[in-house]
């Protein structure tokens, strides 16, 4: 859910480059919203838009998502056989997109059941894919996705680790005991007691905390009203004062993300390439959970999530909390073009974060969750990032048992806000 409503961005909104340090200088190559004519390297405006928001085409009767020539799916021939999506290629038997590979292999290495709200017959498509992850489980094992192939992968993961271990001790022992690891073997800091230790849900809380506390009022230089923008001069004010909010909540974010168990003892490249990939699905969780304290009783007995749309205005939450002190009236949405995603925050992740009565603690795992994806194009430690939101994964499910004992199906319900 919280992945899809990336579709409805649209802004007038120019980034500009202004940010200290190695890692804020890396971090000015997002193109945080479409469109803009600040700063930046003058291609950014073209290589760096995401995904979501990326033109498509109609070939051969099917939507086909349309990547520009330098990116690494640009040159697939293949769809997902599950989704539709553009194929990274052939993954436990069949062609699949990245998305598709990394949730089937999840579901098989955690051993997971799911169910589904509906008839065991909704629609699995690139923009509807994590609405029921039954339904696109069954169609993994339907296209011919082997569950064995998952499992002798991990087996011949765990083969590789144990010989590399093995020789970095030999060649320890032969030294007399003296000197380092080589290159080749496993980082003190992601070793698996190590990552076990580290990652509580204490932890994950605790970086939010003091990224928060850190930060202060300081923000990036990414987002303001440039002077080609088309928001009405009455609005300018208004909106350079949004802007100003999610500014300060992105440094906050940067500061969040360095914060994170293991996170800072990741290449720079692939703390970046997290960061973009992730920043947009970050905000709008933070958003959604704030904005809970502006839903009404009524709302949060509907029914059915089609309800919401068919609400008078006047009963229609009219506020989107940016945090606890900056809200976003509906009228605002409305003259500014921007109600749709507007409505759809609140409908599709307020409203069920209500309804699931989700604590803190869940949303921080499901923070985390977003931002260890080692599913992305172009990351190098892929396994140390896996092995990062495993351990997530962990404490999220040891959470839900304890703490709601009697719903087996709370750890899938909240895997599925995802």
């Amino acid at each position: 859910d919280i992945s899809q409503l990336n579709d409805s961005n649209n802004s007038s909104f120019s980034p500009k480059a202004e940010s200290p340090g190695p890692f804020l200088q890396a971090m000015n190559m997002v193109n945080v919203l479409p469109g803009g004519g600040g700063g930046g390297s003058g291609n950014n405006n073209n290589q760096n838009q995401n995904q979501n928001q990326m033109g498509q085409t109609q070939t051969g009767g099917q939507q086909q998502q349309q990547y520009p020539p330098n990116h690494p799916l640009s040159g697939s021939k293949h769809l997902c056989s599950i989704c539709g999506d553009r194929a990274s290629g052939k993954h436990y038997g069949v062609y699949s997109c990245e998305g598709c590979k990394g949730f089937f292999k999840r579901t098989v290495r955690k051993d997971l059941t799911y169910a589904c709200r509906e008839n065991r017959n909704c629609i699995i498509d690139k923009r509807q894919r994590n609405r029921c992850q039954y339904c696109r489980y069954q169609k993994c094992l339907s296209c011919g996705m082997k569950r064995e192939a998952v499992q002798e992968e991990r087996q011949r993961g765990a083969r590789t680790s144990t010989g590399r271990l093995s020789a970095a001790s030999s060649g320890v022992s032969g030294a007399g005991g003296s000197g380092n690891l080589g290159a080749n073997s496993a980082s003190d800091d992601f070793m698996p007691n190590s990552v076990s230790r580290d990652f509580t849900i204490e932890r994950l809380l605790d970086a939010e905390q003091r990224a928060e506390a850190h930060s202060g009022d300081r923000a990036l230089s990414f987002l303001r009203v440039g002077p080609t923008s088309t928001v009405q001069p009455d609005y300018k004010g208004a909106v350079s004062a949004l802007c100003q909010v999610v500014n300060k909540q992105l440094y906050q974010m940067v500061e969040y993300a360095r914060l994170m168990p293991h996170f800072a003892q990741l290449p720079l490249e692939d703390q970046v390439i997290l960061l973009k990939a992730a920043w947009n699905e970050l905000l709008i969780a933070n958003v959604a959970w704030c904005s809970i304290v502006s839903l009404d009783d009524a709302l949060s007995g509907m029914g059915h999530d089609s309800a919401f749309e068919r609400r008078s205005p006047v009963l229609q939450p009219q506020q989107l909390f940016l945090n606890q002190s900056f809200s976003y009236h509906r009228n605002s949405a409305i003259k500014a073009g921007v109600h749709a995603i507007f409505d759809r925050i609140l409908s599709e992740l307020s409203v069920k974060m209500k309804r699931l009565n989700l604590d803190r603690r869940e949303l921080s795992c499901l923070k985390a969750i977003i931002l260890y994806n080692p599913d992305i194009r172009g990351i190098k430690n892929r396994a140390d990032i896996e092995l990062c939101r495993e351990k997530v994964y962990a404490c999220l499910d040891d959470h839900c048992r304890v703490e709601h004992p009697g719903d087996d199906g709370r750890f899938a319900q909240l895997l599925l806000r995802l």
